[in-house]
């Protein structure tokens, strides 16, 4: 019983653990040189992390993810020849 008690107490500061960091939505765009493979690694990363990738652009090479501020600083990082852009998802208009 012990050891039942222990292992659901460990679960859930596991799970706290991970909402501690809150999640963001956030537009990532690439240097349009970089290959496809760093994106696809990038939106893997994103998603085993729990993110969920929300768009995929086609003219630019760029996605929109929810994500963790955690994992999207070590999206930041992946790449040393190809950083990516981050910036906070926001509505943008041509007029004010």
């Amino acid at each position: 019983m012990k050891l039942t008690i222990l292992s659901l107490l460990l679960a859930a500061s596991a799970l706290g653990v991970t909402s501690l960091s809150p999640e963001r939505q956030v537009l990532i765009t690439y240097p349009s040189d970089t290959p496809a493979s760093t994106i696809s690694e990038a939106k893997s990363t994103i998603e085993s992390a729990g993110g969920r990738v929300l768009h995929e652009f086609q003219l630019l090479k760029g996605f929109i993810v929810k994500a963790s501020t955690q994992v999207l600083e070590s999206i930041h990082t992946m790449s040393e020849e190809f950083k990516p852009a981050i910036e906070d998802d926001q509505t943008v208009t041509t007029q004010d």
